[in-house]
């Protein structure tokens, strides 16, 4: 008999962002929901154990490492023991350590196969500091990078900025990650916010998304002619000199699944530390229906969409990532593509 997967939350942000507040509110939002917790942080005020049921068995700390930098045994160990103990829970919540990448926790979910079979990514959340942001997005990488691997960013704090500098940030935020849900808050409250069961890494929400980069970046959204487009929105100077950007392309007709199989996988594995993430809606041959892509770092997957019936063909993929060269990722995918008769 098949188990329902347990929907994972995982949440990021810099230290002192509202990561723990966050914690606490989702909490108190979902009394109904039996949470399990694995936090990864240092020096921040703790999740208030008295709003969970049997709270010393559901909040798992690991002191030992940053889980983001050194994803090994302490982590798995942990999982195993969720899994095997006695306390019951249908959703697990993540918070990352605010100092580090946090594509490796993501990537143990999507490419673990005994992990993938109890566990499924709901989405990933970034939790974005609006009084230190602008500082802290030039200084420190980790930012953007968090950012860059968001499905939903909070800009906390806002009650303590001006609405201009809030804009500011919201433009900031989708020159990386312009796919990703945004919402402003105060005090890490979600009260209005949707969070929990957004199925963000399904096939049906990576197909919005990536639908929804390439309309808000071409004018003309008909597939009859090949497009590639760089989101660049218009900042000042000094902030047009960070290195992650969001390329997409737009492609007629159809790719061979042979070779977009094998050169997507090597393109991702000598990629990994520079493509954080990439998604997309793809036409292969000989294929009735379409398919979605979604990678993040080295690891990706295929779901099967809708059938194409008498539509025109087409495949839209976005890939988000550091110092990627438009121009030489174009002319490989081109290759790529069915020859026509």
């Amino acid at each position: 008999m098949n188990q329902e997967r347990i929907p994972v939350t995982i949440i990021t942000g810099f230290l002192g962002a509202g990561k723990t507040s966050l914690l606490n509110n989702l909490i108190r939002k979902h009394p109904e929901k039996k949470f399990a917790i694995i936090e990864n942080e240092f020096g921040e005020t703790g999740i208030d154990g008295g709003l969970i049921a049997a709270a010393p068995e559901a909040i798992f700390e690991l002191n030992n490492g940053c889980i983001c930098c050194t994803l090994g045994d302490d982590f798995i160990f942990t999982l195993e023991n969720l899994l095997g103990s006695s306390y019951e829970f249908d959703h697990l919540l993540v918070e990352t350590t605010g100092i580090a990448d946090p594509s490796g926790i993501v990537d143990a979910f999507i490419s673990g196969p005994t992990i993938q079979q109890r566990f499924r990514i709901d989405s990933v959340l970034c939790v974005a500091d609006a009084v230190n942001m602008e500082d802290l997005f030039d200084q420190q990488p980790e930012v953007r990078k968090q950012i860059a691997l968001a499905d939903l960013v909070l800009l906390n704090k806002t009650d303590c900025v001006n609405p201009d500098k809030v804009l500011f940030l919201i433009r900031l935020i989708e020159g990386i990650n312009p796919m990703a849900r945004m919402h402003s808050t105060s005090f890490g409250s979600v009260e209005d916010i949707e969070v929990l069961n957004t199925h963000s890494f399904s096939g049906e929400a990576v197909g919005k998304s990536t639908l929804s980069f390439c309309r808000n970046d071409t004018q003309d959204d008909a597939p009859t002619k090949q497009k590639s487009f760089v989101h660049n929105p218009k900042l000042p100077e000094h902030l047009h000199k960070h290195d992650i950007s969001s390329v997409g392309f737009t492609f007629a007709g159809s790719f061979d699944v042979n070779k977009f199989g094998v050169w997507m996988q090597n393109y991702l594995y000598f990629n990994s530390n520079t493509i954080f993430r990439a998604k997309g809606i793809m036409s292969f041959g000989q294929t009735e229906d379409q398919f979605i892509f979604h990678a993040v770092r080295s690891s990706f997957m295929f779901e099967v969409g809708k059938p194409w019936g008498n539509e025109e063909r087409f495949s839209k993929l976005v890939f988000i990532g550091k110092n990627i060269s438009e121009k030489e990722l174009e002319a490989n995918l081109l290759q790529l593509l069915v020859k026509q008769d």
